[in-house]
């Protein structure tokens, strides 16, 4: 099996769109980037040019289903699938390919992936098991040599929502975005964990990297119950109009003053 995408590119900034919108939000983006990019309409700017196939590589993957779901899973993975461009195979991180002297073939990875079936690399690499877990919505996929030990677990865990969680040990790690507006105030946001949702409550003043603690929403490993770690990420609109643009200098103006002032 092959991919016809690079991940290594962040085909959601390209759009200009959230990890998490909509099919429908990537459609509207990409309609509204392709008509001002257009080549039929740039006048042979060579620029815009580049961009419109940027942003077509992009929907090509983003706006259709499977190949977004595969996309998600390297990304979310860590590129534990590799450090594979278009249409090849490469390396699974964590894993040192140069040890076995061959390549990772994509396609075990993949099936091994969405299947939760076990397999050995054979000739390509060293014996892999693969575990597959259910917690009652999510599944887990766990993936290590035979040798290693149960603290060398790396996990991801995708929740019913369709969100990924990634899993140290006992211990749980996701992502939340949250709009910057709500950041700067604060909010209350909903987020998955392998017990179901929970509310995380976003401190006034949090930046993209704060991460918040959830205690014993980890998994239970040696006796352990872990946490459930949340790493906040902002959305800063790209859209804004000029009224918008004028009250935000002032916004920032003024906590700047206010910054000299204490």
């Amino acid at each position: 099996m092959t991919t016809d995408f690079d991940p290594s590119k962040d085909y959601y900034k390209a759009l200009g769109v959230a990890p998490t919108a909509t099919a429908d939000e990537i459609k509207k983006a990409y309609r509204r980037l392709a008509k001002q990019c257009h080549p039929d309409s740039t006048g042979g700017d060579k620029a815009k040019e580049s961009r419109f196939k940027e942003i077509s590589a992009a929907y090509d993957v983003l706006g259709t289903a499977k190949k977004r779901q595969q996309y998600d899973a390297v990304r979310a993975s860590g590129g534990r699938f590799g450090g594979m461009g278009p249409g090849g195979a490469g390396g699974m991180a964590g894993f040192d390919p140069r040890a076995t002297g061959a390549p990772w073939d994509l396609g075990d990875l993949f099936a091994q992936h969405f299947s939760g079936a076990s397999t050995s690399a054979g000739a390509r690499g060293p014996r892999v098991r693969v575990e597959h877990f259910d917690f009652g919505d999510f599944g887990e996929q766990r993936r290590r040599p035979d040798s290693a030990s149960d603290a060398d677990f790396e996990s991801t865990v995708r929740a019913a929502d369709g969100s990924w969680l990634k899993v140290t040990g006992a211990d749980v790690h996701s992502d939340v975005r949250v709009p910057f507006d709500r950041a700067i105030l604060g909010t209350v946001a909903t987020v998955a964990t392998i017990d179901g949702k929970a509310e995380v409550k976003i401190p006034p003043g949090s930046s993209s990297g704060k991460k918040l603690r959830l205690r014993g929403k980890g998994r239970t490993e040696g006796g352990r119950v872990g946490d459930h770690y949340i790493t906040v990420h902002i959305d800063v609109p790209s859209d804004l109009d000029e009224d918008a643009q004028k009250l935000l200098v002032q916004l920032v103006t003024r906590l700047r003053k206010r910054g000299r002032d204490a």
